[in-house]
């Protein structure tokens, strides 16, 4: 059960998938200035692969979400404890993904990983056990009962990109991306970054993908990847979509600050509230 609830999903702008986008009937966007965003940038770790946008701030981090996930899954193994069952607190870290929304854009990781995402580890707050031992029908049955009845224990779920999640933090992001899709430099970008990879021979996995084809050999898809980075140099630089992006979110950041510093007050106290509850489960502050 804790394995599953630490591990960190590649959501939002730890992993965004590399997809074309959606087909549909078209969205209706608000009214945006992008230069009222003027000024704001991205931050791009490459040698992490880790993204750090305006909107950042109001989700959890991914440490933090390890904090949280292992507060609840505490909480689970002391309702399981008290349904009469001895637990073995399931610790250990998590994993991120790169976002790669924009294909890969690190020459680093390029020359290490190809077009395939970087994955961070997280670090956990508990030691992992080697091995679970096999848990009888009534000791499983016990934890997803105690899943149910816990469940998320009053801590949000800040995460990016949670499917039915209309909060308003999700609407920006959704709507910054959309926007930016839309935005003539960065299609500009896109067409120049497209004719590049063609001068070159290269083709990509599907209309709309920002991935180039290869041969499928991990020296191959080094040598496409890097390409790939050479031809986003060549049309403007890799972090030009995401900067972009991080202009639409500030604008659009700006008639909801109010909600946002709420939001920044609700995410700071759920992660305080899951550091207490980890100290109360025999959690080192050195290890929070």
């Amino acid at each position: 059960m804790l394995a599953w609830l630490v591990a960190v999903a590649g959501t939002g702008c730890s992993g965004a998938p590399d997809r074309p986008p959606e087909s549909g009937p078209i969205v209706s966007l608000p009214s945006v200035d992008r230069s009222a965003g003027a000024g704001a940038r991205v931050s791009l770790n490459d040698v992490t692969g880790e993204v750090v946008l305006p909107m950042s701030a109001y989700w959890y981090s991914d440490r933090e979400n390890v904090l949280v996930n292992t507060a609840v899954a505490s909480l689970i193994y002391d309702c399981v404890e008290e349904a009469g069952f001895t637990v073995a607190a399931w610790g250990g870290g998590g994993k991120a993904l790169q976002d790669r929304r924009y294909g890969q854009w690190s020459r680093k990781l390029a020359a290490k990983n190809g077009d395939l995402p970087e994955i961070r580890k997280i670090p956990g707050v508990m030691d992992e056990q080697p091995a679970r031992p096999v848990l009888s029908a009534e000791h499983q049955a016990a934890e997803t009962t105690c899943s149910k009845s816990v469940g998320r224990a009053g801590l949000p779920e800040l995460l990016d990109g949670l499917v039915g999640d209309d909060s308003v933090q999700n609407q920006i992001t959704r709507n910054a991306v959309a926007l930016t899709e839309r935005d003539p430099e960065y299609l500009t970008f896109r067409q120049d970054w497209e004719k590049c990879l063609a001068e070159k021979g290269l083709k990509l996995t599907e209309p709309g993908s920002w991935s180039p084809q290869s041969s499928g050999t991990k020296e191959d898809d080094i040598r496409v990847a890097l390409l790939e980075v050479d031809c986003k140099d060549a049309s403007g630089g890799a972090r030009k979509p995401y900067d972009i992006l991080a202009e639409y979110q500030a604008a659009l950041m700006k008639d909801h600050q109010a909600e946002l510093n709420a939001l920044a007050e609700e995410k700071a106290a759920a992660v305080e509230r899951a550091k207490q509850i980890l100290r109360d489960h025999g959690v080192a502050d050195a290890r929070l």
